[in-house]
């Protein structure tokens, strides 16, 4: 996505705080297993919370899709 886009996406939709840490390490690239280690947490973990932020978006642009 675009920078503009994720502005929107953080002030739009209701993350996490576990979430919004994941986020800027996703958007430089890091592996599942790197930023797992940076949050001293599984991979599971992280993969599982990547899972959540994508639901929240696809549901997001969904929802303003529709309007």
């Amino acid at each position: 996505f675009k920078k503009s886009e994720w502005e929107e996406f953080l002030n739009e939709i209701d993350f996490k705080d576990d979430e919004l840490k994941i986020i800027p390490l996703v958007r430089r690239g890091w592996a599942q297993e790197d930023i797992a280690s940076e949050l001293f947490v599984s991979r599971r973990t992280v993969a599982r919370r990547i899972t959540s932020i994508s639901n929240k978006i696809i549901q997001y642009i969904l929802s303003t899709y529709k309007k």
